[in-house]
């Protein structure tokens, strides 16, 4: 008798086992596609909804506020022969880093470019480097014929300036901060605006036939673009690897 009794209670020890496994193999079944499925429909499409709107190309439409280069054109125009009749003295391209580097932090310098159009001289070196550390700059009226990149924490603005022909990108922004208005940057063999980093206002540029994008900004680069005029550029005309309202 106590033999089958042994036997009896074993046997059903094992069908308890045998319950409970199965059991746990359900519930862990459960959580298994639970979290496939919260894999596939929470988070997945949130991380395809980034890499598509980082990736997203902008063509210049009403979209970025852009405008007929002959309205750009009219803004340009014969303002810098004015501003250098009245200025008491024109820089020229090979001052610029030199006066930046002489500045007091915190104190504002306006630099008037002398016409160096037709000078082959801009060609020699093959980029200009502009520091402006703790310093607030701003450039007027210079023709760039070869690569400028701004680095450093401080505030420089372009305004009225030519960037035609250069090898590379014609203006990097490396960080910093400004307003970069009223220029034109043309058949550069890169980009004409290519932002690493810092706060820029873009405006009324005439950003053309450049080989690659019109406008590259980064993830770290913060842009915003109103009344420029950008076409016929290699790329795209806008890149922005940033989620931004423009994107929808």
């Amino acid at each position: 008798m106590k033999l089958k009794k042994s036997i009896l209670n074993m046997a059903k020890k094992a069908r308890r086992l045998i319950k409970d496994s199965r059991f746990f193999s359900v519930i862990g079944i459960i959580f298994i596609l639970s979290f496939v499925l919260w894999a596939v429909f929470g988070y997945a499409p949130k991380k395809v909804k980034q890499y598509q709107m980082r990736t997203r190309f902008f063509e210049a439409d009403e979209s970025l506020g852009a405008v007929k280069e002959e309205k750009a054109k009219e803004e340009i125009s014969g303002r810098c022969e004015e501003i250098r009749k009245s200025a008491d003295k024109l820089y020229s391209i090979d001052e610029i880093a030199d006066e930046i580097q002489k500045t007091r932090e915190s104190e504002k310098i306006k630099l008037i470019g002398k016409d160096e159009s037709n000078s082959e001289k801009n060609k020699e070196d093959k980029y200009l480097l502009f520091d402006i550390r703790n310093k607030e700059i701003e450039l007027v009226c210079f023709d760039f014929s070869r690569r400028v990149i701004v680095e450093g924490e401080g505030e420089i603005d372009f305004s009225l300036n030519n960037f035609k022909n250069i090898e590379g990108n014609a203006l990097g922004l490396k960080s910093g901060e400004g307003k970069i208005s009223h220029n034109l940057f043309e058949n550069s063999s890169k980009s004409g605006i290519f932002a690493n980093g810092g706060k820029w206002e873009i405006y009324g540029n005439i950003i053309k036939n450049n080989l690659s994008y019109g406008v590259y900004g980064d993830y770290q680069a913060d842009l915003i673009l109103d009344k420029n005029a950008i076409f016929g550029n290699g790329g795209y005309e806008v890149r922005i690897l940033k989620e931004r309202k423009v994107y929808e």
